[in-house]
């Protein structure tokens, strides 16, 4: 999160939109905050770092089912929202090195840690939101300081001694930056000379334990100057290996997706901010534009898909240095095919194309939950562009007439990769689309000529 200190929030009641509930039926909803206009000046390097931080948690859907998706917000931070439900909200600080480490006031007061309370408290503290500040920057040790406080984090601490008077520091200095900085859920109080002298409403500190809880102070993220190659290297390429991918261009597929997340943190159509936390199922549903604008900071696995990258080489119809396999089934498609007057050894070809399909399929494929829709769009895509060709072979034909010769060279012709309405989930050639329509074909999704009982021919 580029620096928001002194940005007010004013919550607005809405309720749980349908598109951000999580696979298990646990509601995550975005609320609309309307805080005031970013004024900060960092620089356009500092908000591509954010955006570059954010990837790393993009990424990982790539590898991991844990993670739904992440929704950017506007110059503000982004959030992880989990498959059991919860929500981490993530706040990103850039420090340069010549500030030195992170010191416990300058945490509260410049460094985020103020503003994240904030939002842990709008959304009414509920027990599934998680909280992450991530900085570069390394956090002051010593008694009372940044790093020990990093160790006191998190529902399992490093250090839980001294925990309370810890607590009570944090409570003062929030309430220093209340003083200046109108965070509204920050009680205000009279201001004091010294901090020791501040009066700390009752209450307060243990909602600062409680927050202290939920909280992880990362100092993993890379600096700004190495984060692209860490993130290539140590996310990019295992992800790449994961999913079995062959010819990406990894530098621009980490480019994409990097300017995808750049423009979900943009939104242009829309400056006000948002702000993501658990919404009570009981509360009224969101209004379209919000939904809308939520949708349009959302980065899920297939928008991450679309991003990928590959170089020119042509990708080999079978995999090389492996035995080819055939594909189960096929007697289905032999007898449309025969039906629909395809030449015998153009029904030998198609067989060999629903095998490569087939192989390719079985190696490529993610084996996540998301495998079973990549398949049905494809699929879909495929069938579309199938019946086409079919309808334009039955016009060219007389009357009672078979087509399948004519459908199968239009297949051929006008069946490319180029021309699929969205893209692929991985790297086919136009081969491989063809051995999904002779596959469709098999399923009995697809007739070479006018349906018929494919069961009682063979009897």
């Amino acid at each position: 999160m580029v620096d928001t200190a002194g940005m007010g929030q004013e919550a607005q009641g809405v309720g749980m939109p349908s598109d951000v509930v999580g696979p298990h039926g646990a509601a995550h909803a975005l609320f609309d905050l309307a805080p005031e206009e970013d004024s900060g000046s960092d620089t356009l390097g500092r908000y591509r770092y954010q955006a570059e931080v954010a990837a790393r948690d993009c990424l990982a859907m790539l590898t991991q089912e844990a993670i739904d998706f992440v929704v950017c917000e506007w110059h503000e931070d982004f959030v992880v929202a989990w498959a059991d439900g919860s929500v981490e909200l993530v706040s990103v600080k850039h420090r340069e090195g010549t500030r030195g480490p992170w010191t416990l006031p300058e945490l509260c007061k410049d460094g985020g840690l103020t503003h994240l309370f904030d939002r842990w408290c709008a959304c009414e503290c509920a027990d599934n939101v998680r909280l992450r500040l991530a900085t570069n920057a390394a956090l002051k040790p010593g008694k009372g300081n940044a790093g020990v406080l990093a160790r006191m984090c998190g529902p399992e601490p490093e250090l839980t001694s001294g925990l309370n008077t810890m607590a009570e520091d944090v409570a003062r200095q929030m309430l220093k930056v209340r003083w200046k900085q109108p965070y509204p859920n920050v009680p205000d109080t009279p201001e004091a000379r010294k901090l020791a002298d501040i009066q700390i409403p009752a209450g307060f500190v243990d909602k600062v334990v409680r927050f202290l809880a939920v909280l992880e102070i990362s100092s993993k993220p890379p600096e700004r100057e190495s984060i692209t190659d860490v993130n290539i290297q140590r996310l990019l390429v295992p992800a790449v290996e994961h999913l079995q991918l062959a010819h990406v261009d990894l530098e621009a597929t980490y480019r994409g997706i990097v300017d995808r997340i750049e423009r979900a943190n943009r939104d242009e159509s829309d400056r006000a901010q948002l702000a993501v936390y658990i919404a009570d199922p009981s509360r009224a549903r969101h209004s379209t534009q919000i939904q809308q604008r939520v949708g349009r900071r959302r980065i899920t696995r297939e928008i991450l898909h679309q991003q990928i990258a590959y170089t020119t080489a042509r990708l080999p119809t079978f995999p090389h240095g492996k035995a080819p396999v055939v594909a189960p089934g096929g007697a289905k498609l032999h007898r449309k095919l025969r039906r629909g007057l395809v030449p015998s050894d153009e029904a030998a070809f198609a067989e060999r194309l629903r095998s490569a399909w087939y192989t390719t399929w079985s190696e490529r494929r993610s084996g996540l939950a998301g495998d079973a829709t990549d398949l049905l769009n494809l699929s879909m895509d495929v069938l579309e562009m199938a019946f086409e060709c079919r309808r334009h072979a039955r016009a060219q034909v007389s009357e009672g007439s078979e087509f399948g010769d004519k459908m199968n060279d239009l297949l051929a012709e006008r069946l490319k990769v180029e021309a699929l309405p969205s893209p692929p989930p991985f790297q086919l050639n136009n081969q491989h689309l063809r051995g999904l329509a002779y596959q469709l074909c098999d399923e009995c999704l697809l007739f070479f000529s006018e349906t018929f009982d494919v069961d009682e021919e063979a009897s």
